[in-house]
């Protein structure tokens, strides 16, 4: 099986840091406004799905058509605020989305690419060894722990080593 190469990333050290320069701007910018949560915290907090958006902007519609309505202890200009927040914060993740998604689907083609080439050179060492060369079967030996499920069984007929990996590739 020839090697696959669907994906190089060619990237000069001068656009790394000007990229890198301009994330940690931005990162530095927004730190102080963003909130980082417990997981216990995420999960009890109530969610805001497409629907339940719907309702929100609906209830404030509603609170500021009929403000006599609203129970003493809300805020409206809270809740103008945590909209607007919303806003804000949906138009940066809506920006930056995209290229998160680019960023994650590159670095699973470029590991699995590496994945794959590991894999053709640890077949040719397995072939090496088999052959007795040099070297091949510390190498094999050491590269086979990846594979805890691969067992090694005599073949009766010839004598030689059969190796067969496990499923857990991943």
């Amino acid at each position: 099986m020839p090697q696959e190469n669907n994906y190089n990333l060619s990237i000069t050290a001068e656009e790394l840091q000007t990229a890198t320069q301009a994330l940690q701007t931005f990162v530095n910018t927004l730190r102080p406004h963003l909130a980082n949560l417990t997981a216990d915290s995420r999960r009890e907090l109530p969610k805001l799905g497409p629907r339940t958006l719907d309702f929100v902007l609906k209830a404030r519609e509603y609170a500021s058509l009929n403000p006599e309505l609203a129970p003493v202890f809300l805020s409206t200009e809270l809740f103008d605020a945590d909209l607007a927040g919303l806003e804000t914060l949906n138009t940066l993740q809506r920006t930056l989305q995209p290229i998160a998604e680019a960023i994650d689907d590159s670095i699973l083609l470029a590991g699995s690419e590496a994945y794959q080439a590991a894999l053709i050179y640890y077949r040719g060492v397995k072939t090496a060894a088999d052959s007795n060369q040099p070297s091949a079967k510390t190498i094999r030996d050491d590269l086979s722990a990846r594979f805890p499920n691969t067992r090694r069984a005599n073949n009766n007929e010839t004598g030689a080593t059969i190796e067969e990996e496990g499923s857990t590739l991943a």
